[in-house]
C-alpha cells in the first residue's frame, strides 16, 4: 500500500528565524509520525512553498496527502487561500489531496494552555485571587479572530479561576497594545500576572513583547511577572495536529471538499510589516 503524505502548512515570514523555528517544528512532528511521509510547506514569504512541500511527497511515493494548517484561527487564508492553491495541485499533479481543519477554539487548545500556565507557576506560591491572566495574542483586522482569542482566554480563565483576564495585542493595528494593557495593570490590585502568549513561533513580534514587558518588570518591583512558553516550544500542539488529521481521516472534515472555489482568485498580498508568528491569528492582514 503506498504511503499517504502529511504536509505541513505554515504562514511564512520574513525572518530566517521564524522559518527555521517552523521548519524544526515540522522536523520533530515528523520524527513522531510513523505512518506517513511528513513535508512543510508555506504559503507565503518563505521557502519551500507549498507545490514543493507537494512535488517533494510525490518523489517518495505519495498517492495521497493530508494538509495541516498550523493557523490558530480561521480568515481568508483558511478559507480561501489554503484550498485554493493546493487544490489546483491536485489536477496539476495528479494526486489527492485533503485539507485539516485550523486549530480554533477547542477543549484541547484550552487544555494545552493550561498545561503551559501550569507548567509556568509550578514554583511560584500565587495566590490565584491576586493573580491577573492576560492572553498575548498578535491582532486581527477581523473582529472575529480577535472574538475566538476572547473566548479561549475565557475558557482558560474559567478552568483556573483567575479573578481577572484581559487581552492585549502585539499589533499596532489591533487595541489594547499590550503597553497600554500594562499602564491598567499598574493600577489594578493585582500583584501577579501570568502572561501566555498566543503565538507559534519566536519573531519581531515577542521580541518586541518581551522587551516591553522586561521594561515592566524593573519599574514595578511590586509586581510579579511570568511568562508561559510560546505554542510552539513543547510538543502538545503535535496531539492537536493529529486530532485534526484524524478528523481528515475519518471523512469528517475536507477544508477543499467544503470550500467554494468557483471564481476564486488567488490572493498575493503585500505585508508591510512581519508575520513571523506562524500567523496565530490567520484572520487578517493590516492591508496599509
Amino acid at each position: 500500500m503506498s504511503k499517504k503524505g502529511i504536509l505541513i502548512c505554515g504562514h511564512g515570514t520574513r525572518k530566517e528565524r521564524g522559518a527555521k523555528a517552523f521548519q524544526e517544528f515540522a522536523m520533530k512532528y515528523a520524527a513522531q509520525t510513523t505512518d506517513y511521509e511528513v513535508e512543510l510547506g508555506f504559503l507565503e514569504l518563505s521557502e519551500p512553498n507549498f507545490e514543493t512541500g507537494v512535488k517533494r511527497l510525490l518523489e517518495k511515493g505519495v498517492k495521497e496527502i493530508i494538509a495541516v494548517p498550523v493557523f490558530l484561527f480561521t480568515g481568508v487564508h483558511i478559507q480561501r487561500d489554503i484550498p485554493y492553491a493546493l487544490n489546483s495541485f491536485q489536477e496539476k499533479y495528479d494526486v489527492k489531496i485533503q485539507l485539516a481543519n485550523y486549530i480554533g477554539t477547542c477543549h484541547e487548545m484550552v487544555d494545552y494552555s493550561v498545561k503551559l500556565l501550569e507548567e509556568t507557576l509550578k514554583d511560584k506560591n500565587w495566590n490565584v485571587e491576586e493573580t491577573a491572566f492576560l492572553g498575548l495574542g498578535i491582532g486581527a483586522s477581523k473582529a472575529e479572530a480577535n472574538g475566538d482569542l476572547a473566548k479561549m482566554t475565557r475558557l482558560i480563565q474559567e478552568k483556573q479561576k483567575y479573578p481577572f483576564s484581559i487581552n492585549a495585542y502585539t499589533s499596532s493595528m489591533t487595541y489594547p497594545a499590550l503597553p497600554s494593557v500594562l499602564e491598567w495593570m499598574k493600577v489594578l490590585p493585582f500583584k501577579n500576572i501570568v502572561m501566555l502568549p498566543f503565538v507559534f513561533f519566536p519573531g519581531v513580534y515577542m521580541d518586541r513583547a518581551y522587551e516591553t514587558m522586561d521594561v515592566f518588570v524593573k519599574e514595578n518591583p511590586d509586581k510579579n511577572i511570568a511568562i508561559a512558553p510560546l505554542l510552539g516550544d513543547t510538543d502538545g500542539l503535535f496531539e492537536i495536529l493529529n486530532t485534526r488529521l484524524q478528523e481528515v481521516l475519518d471523512g469528517k472534515v475536507d477544508l477543499i471538499a467544503s470550500t467554494d472555489l468557483t471564481g476564486v482568485e488567488p490572493h498575493h498580498h503585500h505585508h508591510d510589516h512581519d508575520h513571523c508568528h506562524g500567523h496565530s491569528h490567520d484572520h487578517g492582514h493590516h492591508h496599509h
